[in-house]
């Protein structure tokens, strides 16, 4: 009785162990099926799914009119696999060329051939790749054939069938204008980081975001056909526009090499200005890098020296000073001035003229004329140093621009209270004090505008991947001097072209030209003392009745006596390629110059 029983509460327990496991299976299933589904798939689908990232473009750098000067192209990097080159010596079959119908067996030898007629590379270099890295690895799965290469290869590449030859994509920066604007534009490091110029300062703007998808594998990492999610989508980077015209930057690179070669100078800086705008329509320096070879280029000339070489400008910045002298109802451009070759106005402060005279009944347009130190200083230390400082200061000198470059260098302007007594009357004619060719050009841009300084640009605007446009913006105009003070200094400008040495160098005919030349000594770093070369400079304005450009060429240290020259005919070869390209009409009207002497 009691074996039934027991064995019937045995029967009991499984019966209930048997519906307990069937209710908590029912219950999971219940949970897989309905409640938990959406997870447990996508939990799965997470698992066989790979994450792909979307390389955004870099955007490209334009100048003034559309022009690519440096974009991002596609290239291929081409690869094999070492050790399959050995299985069965390489060999593989391929269609006949001749039109069989059978097949035709190729070895790794005779695909070296193949490759390396395509690369231009030897078969044994290819070789030898294989041997090197199978001597790292003997089952070694990759090696490098040949990186970077465009699509034609590619496809040359791929024709050949080759199955232990593959190839992967990436995106490199190129500029199709080699050295054209090269310093401007600057240039890409390793993994296309940008290393200087506007690929630097506007590296925002450039940068463009990267996009994701997905794919799902099988077991053995096979992508599933048709598995491949958007999960978002790359956007490109911005393009910078420049202020830069691309024909005229490459004459006007031309035009500095050529005169910088021809008297052997150590460099030579050339920049175009626009005088309504301030916009820089070529900013030339010898021996410009390539951003596409910066290694065949001088390191020393990579950046954009026109921005952050500072030197002393010399006596085209009498012309400020003489500015100042009108504008502060001191003089006129008739003031007489009986002007000795030779002055020592205190104790231990002396300075001359370039050349020696007599004393002479100058005006002050005569003065401007002979660029006479002596007559500059008499007349301009009639006002503070103060005053004077003032007025540098309002012409741009000691300011550093804001073009649009990663550095721009503000020159040298002491503080007038640190101006010892020498410096007090240097500062007149142009020395004691550095500034940039770009400034130098500010300071007649502002001359031929109506006194007004515009500050000058070299970068116009961010254009985003959506069309949209933000204008860069580089300072508020500044009222130098009234339109009154100068017109008249523009007058005295022209009368120094029209009555000057070099004005059969400078002249372009139908043309009249306001300027002024520069000769001045530089601070040796190393020394601290005057160099006994000199840098030539001639900022020029044209047309000198109705302004539209500024052009300001520099020759430092040339090896032969031939630099003002150089400078003027730099000068010349880019105010008529400007007037080539913009399509400037003739001057009108009769230029009478001022009087120079008395």
């Amino acid at each position: 009785m009691l074996t039934q029983r027991g064995s019937r509460l045995r029967r009991v327990l499984a019966f209930a162990l048997i519906v307990i496991v069937a209710i908590v299976f029912f219950i999971r299933l219940i949970d897989v099926q309905l409640v938990s589904a959406a997870a447990l798939n996508e939990d799965a689908a997470n698992k066989r799914a790979v994450p792909v990232v979307i390389p955004s473009l870099r955007g490209d750098i334009v100048d003034r009119n559309g022009e690519i000067l440096a974009t991002t192209d596609v290239r291929y990097d081409v690869q094999l696999s070492p050790k399959n080159t050995k299985l069965n010596k390489g060999s593989f079959w391929r269609a006949d060329p001749e039109g069989g119908i059978g097949n035709v067996e190729v070895t790794a030898e005779e695909a070296f051939v193949e490759i390396a007629a395509i690369t231009g590379q030897t078969p044994e270099e290819l070789q030898k790749i294989v041997d090197d890295a199978l001597a790292v690895n003997e089952k070694s799965d990759f090696a490098y054939v040949i990186r970077s290469v465009d699509l034609t290869v590619l496809n040359r590449l791929k024709a050949l069938g080759i199955p232990w030859l593959t190839f992967e994509s990436h995106h490199t920066r190129t500029y199709p204008n080699g050295a054209v604007a090269g310093n401007i534009i600057g240039f890409s490091g390793f993994e296309d980081v940008p290393q200087s110029g506007v690929e630097v300062s506007q590296d925002k703007c450039l940068t463009g975001v990267d996009g994701s998808e997905n794919y799902e594998r099988s077991a053995d990492g096979v992508p599933l056909p048709g598995s491949v999610v958007v999960t978002q989508k790359a956007v490109d980077g911005g393009t910078v526009e420049l202020t830069i015209d691309r024909d005229l930057q490459w004459q006007a690179q031309q035009a500095i090499n050529a005169q910088t070669q021809r008297v052997a100078a150590e460099w030579g800086l050339l920049v175009i200005l626009n005088v309504k705008t301030g916009e820089l329509v070529a900013v030339a320096e010898d021996g410009s890098v390539d951003p596409n070879d910066v290694d065949a280029s001088d390191p020393a000339k990579r950046e954009a020296r026109s921005f952050v070489y500072p030197y002393e400008p010399g006596s085209t910045f009498k012309s400020i000073t003489a500015a100042a002298l009108i504008d502060q109802g001191l003089a006129t451009p008739l003031t007489q001035n009986a002007t000795p070759d030779y002055l020592e106005p205190e104790p231990g402060v002396r300075f001359g003229d370039s050349f020696s005279h007599p004393v002479k009944q100058w005006t002050l347009a005569g003065i401007l004329t002979q660029s006479s130190n002596v007559g500059t200083a008499m007349l301009g230390t009639q006002m503070s140093a103060e005053t004077r400082y003032d007025y540098l200061h309002k012409f741009g000198i000691g300011i550093a621009t804001n073009a649009g470059l990663p550095v721009e260098d503000s020159g040298m302007l002491a503080a007038p209270e640190d101006w010892d007594r020498q410096t007090s009357y240097n500062t007149t004619f142009g020395q004691g004090l550095s500034s940039t060719i770009v400034q130098t050009a500010g300071v007649f841009q502002a001359l031929a505008n109506g006194g007004e300084r515009v500050p000058p640009s070299v970068v116009r605007a961010c254009i985003g991947a959506d069309g949209s446009e933000k204008i860069l913006k580089h300072g508020d105009p500044v009222q130098a001097v009234t339109p009154e003070t100068a017109a008249q200094v523009m007058q005295m400008l022209e009368t120094v072209v029209d009555q000057g040495w070099y004005k059969e160098y400078v002249s372009i005919p139908g043309y009249r030209i306001a300027g002024k030349t520069g000769t001045a000594e530089q601070v040796d770093p190393e020394t601290g003392t005057y160099r006994s070369d000199y840098v030539h400079t001639f900022a020029g304005i044209f047309p000198a009745e109705d302004p539209q450009y500024v052009a300001v060429a520099s020759i430092a240290f040339p090896a032969n006596g031939e630099g003002s020259i150089a400078a003027i005919t730099a000068f010349r070869d880019a105010a008529e390629a400007t007037i080539r390209t913009f399509h400037i009409p003739p001057s009108t009207g009769e230029f009478v110059p001022l009087p120079t002497e008395y």
